[in-house]
Parts: structure tokens; C-alpha cells; sequence
């Protein structure tokens, strides 16, 4: 899964051009889910239903205290995990704590300098930008912008600010990735061989938890008959 964020300002075109590339993705053959920030609550009958209408097979829409779509309140790692079987994920929002490359929805250069992130690849305005730091894209450039986010977005680390992967937070991981001085799959957490799935939703696991669970589970396991000593794929599902 490769992921990106649309973000800006209230009212600044966000949903718009979030729908434009999600249906440019989903017209290029990728699977494409969205999630949007709903900072004043839900409303179902609103922007996420035009996220659904341009092409993503699912949309998670999230407030203080509901989402949309997937039952419960969640939060923005636990939507981004529920969602990695995903081709492409496009982020509405969250332009604080999304720890993955952004496009800058501006309608001035003063917008787009408040905007300015080390993970901003790109800006999105009908006016004139000079001087920006990013490449600057117009209504009627968004076949060319998708181009530059297939080719810059990358998976998203797992948020769990671990520090497992020599970084201080998983934001600091991100911009490394996005200076290419890493790759994403320095993420410890997203390169486990264990994956918890507790009610259906995806619970991720720093690599101490891990090395745990693996170990005590395989020693039991290798304890029973007909197993051998060195089990190699184990599932264990419990159910009350």
C-alpha cells in the first residue's frame, strides 16, 4: 500500500482534488480507499460520498468520536492499518500527524508557507505561487500530479512512535524516507511476521511485543504432537 495527503485550509478545495486523483488512481487499475479528516462531525450524505461516487472502494471518515464506514471510533493509524490491503490510500487531512508525503492544496503563497512540511512534494492552486519550494500543479494538471504521487508515496510506518527503527517518531521515520535516506521497510513494525487481528480490526505490534508472542507461541506449539521443532507459519484464533 502506498499512501499520500491532500491538505490545506477550510475550504480550500481539498475534497475536490482529493476526489480527482482518487478517481484518476482508480481509473489507472489501483485498488484506491480514502480516509478524511471530519473535523465537525459526519455527514454521510456529504464530501465522503463523493470520494465513494469517484472511485474509492472505501472511505473512512473520522471525527473526535465516530467514523464513518468502519464501525467505532478510530484513529488515524488504525484506519491506515485496516486499510493496507490497499493499493493506494488518499488522505484527506491530517496535515499534523500524517507521517507520509502531502500535496498542499494553497490559495495564496502565504497558505502554501503555513503548508510548508520536509514531506510536502507538491502545492495544488489556480494562483500564481512563485518562488515555491515544491513542484506547483493547476486545475487541469491533475494527470500529471498523480504521476509525481505514484511515483513519490510509500507506505506509511505504523504510528506507534516505537522507536525501534533508530527515529524518534514515526514523522521523523517519514521524512527520512521522503529525503530517500531510508527505506520504508525500516519500519520494524510493518515488516513483522506477527500480525494480531482482534475483532476484525488490525492491531499493530512493536517488535518487543512481538519477539514475545512469537516465541512463547512457538514454544508451546512445538510442544505438541505432530509438530516439529521449528514450526514455521502458526495461526491461532481464539474465540469466547
Amino acid at each position: 500500500m502506498k499512501a499520500f495527503a491532500v491538505v490545506g485550509f477550510k475550504d480550500s478545495g481539498k475534497t475536490t482534488l482529493a476526489e480527482k486523483l482518487v478517481g484518476i488512481l482508480a481509473s489507472r487499475g489501483y485498488r484506491v480507499a480514502a480516509v478524511k479528516h471530519a473535523h465537525s462531525g459526519l455527514n454521510l450524505q456529504g464530501d465522503s460520498a463523493r470520494l465513494f461516487a469517484a472511485g474509492a472502494e472505501r472511505v473512512v471518515a473520522l471525527s473526535e468520536n465516530a467514523s464513518e464506514v468502519i464501525a467505532g471510533s478510530l484513529s488515524l493509524e488504525e484506519a491506515l492499518a485496516a486499510l493496507r490491503a490497499y493499493d493506494f490510500v488518499v488522505v484527506e487531512g491530517f496535515k499534523e500527524r500524517f507521517p507520509g508525503v502531502r500535496v498542499a492544496v494553497a490559495r495564496s503563497r502565504e497558505e502554501l508557507e503555513k503548508l510548508q512540511s520536509p514531506l510536502l512534494v507538491a502545492a495544488y492552486s489556480a494562483a500564481e505561487l512563485g518562488g515555491a519550494s515544491v513542484p506547483v500543479f493547476k486545475p487541469g494538471e491533475e494527470e500529471r500530479l498523480a504521476d509525481l504521487l505514484t511515483e513519490k508515496a510509500f507506505e506509511p510506518p505504523a504510528g506507534l512512535n516505537c522507536g525501534f527503527c533508530g527515529f524518534s517518531s514515526c514523522i521523523e521515520f517519514a521524512r527520512a524516507v521522503a529525503k530517500g535516506e531510508v527505506s520504508p521497510s525500516g519500519c520494524r513494525v510493518l515488516a513483522s511476521r506477527v500480525k494480531l487481528v482482534v475483532d476484525g480490526k488490525a492491531v499493530e505490534l512493536n517488535p518487543f511485543v512481538q519477539d514475545v508472542i512469537r516465541n512463547v507461541v512457538r514454544a508451546l506449539v512445538s510442544t505438541l504432537k505432530g509438530v516439529g521443532e521449528r514450526p514455521g507459519r502458526v495461526e491461532l484464533v481464539l474465540i469466547d
